[in-house]
């Protein structure tokens, strides 16, 4: 169990999804995840989780800005302390506007203490936090700052936001917040806000064992307490594309000149992908229409449909980086199965590399396919999948490098090339880009 020390303020506890890979030595010729994108800082994004949620504030110029941050493992220095493992950081929040000024900060000292080593490189679902501040509207970046106390190592990431003035118009919707769970009524679960118990969902993402999408938002009127007339909502749910998936409308009771409400959406229909939810509150009170939108994801275990042997087979090639020979000589016979029996045969694939076979997820499998993801939207080479590219294979088997290091084509280097450094296991790995378009080959392991 993943214990907290801290300072700031715990959201919950028992919510979330830990992620936990293990997988066997492998050689040099196979291995996974690349550098960072610049905009992003210098935590990769797959290691923090950020969501912002906006809504009305107390008084007129000030809106409440709710952000919702959880941070991996992975990204904290672990040293021996007992029988576990410790580590010691300092974060900060801080909030800079359009000019570059700092308009609020946080900074806390806290610490991370786990039984094992494996503990040291997952996303603990209990560590999420929330930080509140209120500001005026405009534009803004949130700022997280993590400071190594042993090593003296910064890391740090940006969010840009909006904050938008819910005063301005006579009828106005907050932003959707996405939730895995909603209660009303009394309970100790997840967050209060306005008698609705709300356990946030930071990622936004669905799917596989987690199909019903729970949202939270609010409504605010200025029509008078005495009013009669109908209020009511329209839900549209709708593809990356454009098409509209989901498109319901319902009655919402009338509850004053703030209205907190609910929904839930089932999700077990809707392929992998993007999607954007779109509410619109009609107020016929005010004679009003006021509209918010927020994008969500659905992520299925497996991430291409078993539809045809072609998908099938990119799928078991997929697996070359954790699987055995004869493991994968056994998926080949399937290559022109029914569709159910081909995932019947990935399925007793994955059961038997499930760390926690006693619940229905099976973290290993979920970790994989998501670092299956990330090579795919970052290595891409233009002549490889990202997946099979060098980098995506060292990012595959070993995660985010602890370190990356970045030399530029100048007179001092022939090529530009990264070396990418894993403390834990001793190893790094130097990609070197020989051709100048950025598709780094991996030169050498030491």
């Amino acid at each position: 169990m993943v214990r907290m020390i801290e300072t700031g303020n715990r959201l919950w506890r028992g919510v979330g999804f830990a992620l936990l890979l293990m997988v066997p030595a492998v050689p040099a010729d196979a291995a996974p995840p690349g550098p960072v994108p610049d905009e992003y800082g210098s935590i990769n994004p797959g290691l923090a989780v950020v969501d912002i949620v906006t809504s009305r504030g107390d008084t007129v110029d000030s809106t409440r800005v709710d952000c919702y941050y959880r941070l991996s493992n992975e990204l904290f220095n672990f040293v021996r302390s007992g029988d576990g493992y410790a580590a010691r950081f300092e974060l900060s929040l801080i909030v800079i506007d359009d000019e570059d000024y700092q308009v609020t900060a946080e900074i806390m000292r806290d610490s991370v203490v786990v039984d094992t080593d494996a503990e040291t490189r997952v996303m603990d679902p209990s560590s999420a936090k929330l930080y509140t501040t209120y500001l005026p509207p405009g534009k803004y970046d949130l700022e997280i700052k993590l400071y190594d106390q042993d090593t003296g190592e910064q890391k740090d990431i940006s969010r840009p936001f909006e904050v938008p003035d819910y005063y301005k118009d006579r009828l106005s919707v907050s932003d959707i917040q996405f939730a895995g769970l909603i209660l009303e009524g009394p309970s100790n679960v997840g967050l209060e806000r306005r008698g609705i118990r709300i356990v946030p969902n930071l990622s936004r993402a669905f799917g596989e064992d987690h199909t019903d999408m729970y949202i939270y938002y609010e409504v605010y009127t200025d029509a008078a307490e005495e009013a009669q007339q109908p209020l009511t909502v329209a839900y549209k749910i709708k593809s990356s594309s454009g098409r509209v998936v989901v498109d319901r409308e319902e009655p919402l009771e009338r509850q004053g000149n703030i209205g907190a409400y609910s929904g839930r959406f089932d999700t077990s229909e809707l392929s992998q992908g993007v999607y954007t939810l779109e509410i619109e509150v009609d107020d016929r009170a005010v004679r009003n229409r006021a509209k918010s939108k927020s994008e969500f994801h659905i992520t299925w275990q497996f991430l291409l449909p078993l539809t045809t042997a072609k998908n099938f087979r990119e799928i078991t090639e997929q697996l070359r980086y954790v699987a055995k020979n004869d493991e994968l000589d056994e998926l080949k016979k399937y290559r022109d199965a029914p569709a159910g029996e081909q995932k019947e045969a990935l399925q007793a694939f994955w059961k038997r590399r499930d760390p926690t076979p006693g619940t229905d997820r099976n973290e290993n499998m979920i970790l994989y396919y998501r670092r299956i993801e990330y090579a795919k939207a970052n290595f891409d080479d233009g002549l490889r999948k990202g997946w099979r590219s060098d980098q995506g294979r060292i990012y595959i088997v070993y995660g985010p490098p602890d370190e990356v290091e970045r030399h530029t084509w100048d007179r001092s280097y022939s090529h530009p090339y990264q070396v990418w450094h894993y403390y834990n296991i001793s190893r790094s790995f130097v990609f070197v880009d020989f051709d100048g378009y950025g598709r780094y080959q991996l030169y050498r392991v030491y």
